[in-house]
């Protein structure tokens, strides 16, 4: 598999997370079992079931910068330093952004081959250092 499978699939969960939002509970995990595996779907879903009690919702899209890809049989890392400005959580009712994130923000996704050979996200962790998006 290449390395723009891993990268596609790591950008398809942000989408698939804000699907997921607007629907029923039980319509959540079919929605994000494309994209996502254990244990970050489970995190995933009571994400969003914390979210949706707040009644808030994501806005936007952070902007990713995705580097350091590496494949290993089954399983991959990617780091990725985010930039969520144009990103955050908002007012259900009245759309009004009531976050927004912050600019280099690494995070490191591992990923893993299903038996159906698709790659899905299984773990996203945040470095505590801030990191500067390769050009």
């Amino acid at each position: 598999m290449s390395e723009d499978a891993v990268v596609a699939v790591y950008r398809d969960l942000y989408p698939a997370g804000q699907r997921a939002e607007q629907t029923p509970p039980e319509e959540r995990r079919a929605i994000l079992e494309d994209v996502a595996t254990q244990p970050l779907l489970d995190r995933m879903l009571r994400g969003i079931a914390a979210l949706r009690v707040t009644r808030r919702v994501t806005w936007g899209t952070p902007v990713i910068h995705a580097f350091d890809v590496e494949i290993k049989d089954d399983r991959a890392t990617l780091h990725d330093c985010q930039d969520g400005t144009k990103s955050g959580q908002a007012d259900d009712k009245t759309g009004e952004r009531l976050t927004h994130g912050k600019s280099g923000t690494h995070l490191i996704a591992t990923l893993q081959t299903g038996e159906d050979g698709v790659w899905r996200v299984s773990k996203v962790e945040q470095v505590k250092a801030p990191c500067s998006p390769v050009a």
